[in-house]
């Protein structure tokens, strides 16, 4: 049974369908719909579900064709879909449906479809082949870390320098302009040192803070760093800084008093320093051991990655295609919905913080050009190569997005079932696995051993999750 009675391309990638329901389906359907409300309709006069079936048809026509349209439209768009091979990339629109009784039903869809683009072929990508082997400079930096991580602190008799820690207070003048009095704010804190008093709102007028911190850090303010470098405990400096008021730049005075000069001690690397930070550590020898284990897996990851960005940017290469504007701005909403949703995981409050949404969506909207141009040709690969994810792959999706909300799988799984999230990430596994069935088709090959048995073979960078 042909379902189709015409097709046009209206738009780029944008087909329309005029697709037509025999008359007796539209009869059939619309006695089943009708027989329903007589069951369930109370008429005065009438027994509940004894009422006339015309009398039904007349009171609730309306209705009973709403329902029609809404049982009868879905189902011969998904034949049509089925008899035109579409595959479309968003949601359809179904224009308006008339129900008549007696008449074929005609109805238009219009959908987004797929570009028209061949991808047997060009199978074969030039990747990195990062080195994974750490090396015994890589090991002793991440050994240094964990140095700086057991460091210590202790008070110096003697002027500070970068990478000290030091206390004191800074004191904070009122902006250029700030009248206390117009405010109605007593701006009077002699008496106060070390604490903040300013009202949490306006930053404009004057106000004394304790501070403790390392110079040097990049996340100090660098006039502070400067100031405070060469100062001893008990001297004082001050200095003024370019600050931003209704998008007018003014200068504004800070003093600072230094309290506490302090520097780093770092542990000794020996034996039984290293045996006390993990059981199965004993020695030194055991520790660099470990941390080059965790050098290596992180490179290993690293090379995953560059593998994966080098394979996707080909692939785009390779198969230029033009998409809806509507898939590109789906791509980008759900990448703001992403950053949002995990913000408000880590406790920030998105309607206090006023995001900048517009901009963000229009910064975010080149990078949700590519995601959507890769996703698109990972889809159709996993289609033509029959690619699935399989139930352990999104048990262990779940077991990982439950622990990062810190909660159970079942409670996420009926969330995502409840909002339709559990579709988007089997499409989300899907890719993925399609991306990994290309790199390992693309994997290196090993070198081989030589005579004295060689060395190991590199292994094949994982695809990051």
């Amino acid at each position: 049974m042909t379902v189709v009675v015409s097709k046009r391309e209206v738009g780029l990638c944008r087909h329309e369908f005029d697709i037509e329901v025999p008359a007796e389906e539209v009869d059939a359907e619309h006695l089943r719909v009708a027989q329903d409300y007589r069951r369930r309709a109370r008429l005065d006069g009438f027994r509940k579900g004894k009422a006339p079936l015309d009398l039904i048809r007349q009171r609730f026509a309306e209705a009973i064709g709403e329902d029609v349209s809404e049982r009868l439209a879905p189902k011969y768009w998904q034949l049509a879909r089925e008899e035109e091979d579409v595959h479309s990339m968003l949601p359809p629109s179904v224009g308006p449906v008339e129900v008549v009784p007696g008449q074929p039903l005609r109805f238009t869809v219009t959908v987004d479809v797929e570009p028209d683009v061949d991808i047997d072929e060009g199978r074969s990508f030039e990747l990195p082949q990062p080195e994974m082997e750490p090396t015994e400079a890589e090991v002793d930096e991440v050994l240094e870390q964990v140095r700086l991580e057991r460091s210590t602190w202790v008070p110096v008799d003697r002027s500070a320098a970068r990478g000290d820690r030091v206390r004191g207070k800074v004191h904070r003048s009122a902006m250029p302009g700030f009248d206390a009095e117009a405010d109605g704010e007593d701006h009077d804190h002699s008496h106060d040192h070390g604490h903040d008093h300013s009202d949490g709102q306006d930053t404009r007028g004057p106000a004394t803070h304790d501070i403790d911190l390392e110079l040097g850090d990049e996340r100090v303010w660098p006039e502070l760093t400067d100031n405070l470098t060469g100062l001893s405990a008990g001297q004082t400096a001050s200095f003024e800084r370019v600050e931003q008021e209704d998008n007018i730049e003014r200068q504004r005075r800070y003093d600072v008093e230094l309290d506490e000069v302090l520097e780093r001690k770092l542990p000794e690397v020996d034996d039984d320093w290293a045996s006390g930070l993990a059981a199965s550590i004993e020695s030194v020898d055991d520790l660099r051991e470990n941390l080059r284990e965790q050098v290596r897996a992180r490179k290993v990851e690293a090379a995953g990655q560059q593998r994966t960005d080098a394979l996707l940017e080909q692939l785009r290469e390779r198969f230029p295609v033009e998409l809806p504007e509507a898939v590109v701005e789906r791509e980008a909403f759900q990448m703001a919905r992403s950053y949002a949703n995990n913000l408000a995981r880590q406790g920030v409050d998105l309607e206090q913080q006023q995001l900048p949404w517009e901009q963000m969506m229009e910064e975010i909207r080149p990078q949700a050009g590519k995601r959507a141009h890769a996703s698109f040709l990972l889809d159709r690969i996993a289609r033509e190569d029959g690619i699935e994810p399989t139930r352990e792959d999104l048990e262990r999706a779940l077991e990982i997005m439950a622990r990062s909300r810190n909660t159970n799988r079942g409670k996420l799984r009926r969330e995502l079932e409840r909002d339709g999230g559990m579709e988007m990430l089997k499409i989300e596994l899907r890719r993925d696995r399609t991306v990994q069935a290309l790199l390992e088709a693309n994997a290196p090959v090993a070198a081989p051993k030589d005579e004295s048995g060689g060395g190991p073979e590199e292994p094949a960078a994982e695809e990051e999750g």
